[in-house]
């Protein structure tokens, strides 16, 4: 369950805030009662490795096609 925190209150205590989520805990930031943000702990994989993941797929799942040689202007030609 994530804890709520006014901004203003989220400002002055930032360092603490990113040390409690580091530990695991979840913060919902508000402005005026809005939510506005949520802080919460980096995900155990980057968003870097789960984009190269899919691609990677992405790639395994087309077919090959055996063009022969070709050269570079006929690659590109319209």
């Amino acid at each position: 369950m994530s804890t709520v925190i006014a901004a203003f209150d989220a400002k002055q205590k930032l360092s603490e805030l990113l040390n409690r989520a580091a530990t695991g805990e979840e913060f919902v930031i508000t402005r005026h009662g809005k939510a506005m943000a949520r802080l919460s702990p980096p995900d155990e994989r980057s968003n870097t490795e789960a984009a190269r993941a899919a691609l990677l797929a992405l790639l395994k799942a087309q077919p090959v096609l055996n063009l022969g040689r070709i050269s570079r202007d006929d690659a590109y030609e319209p």
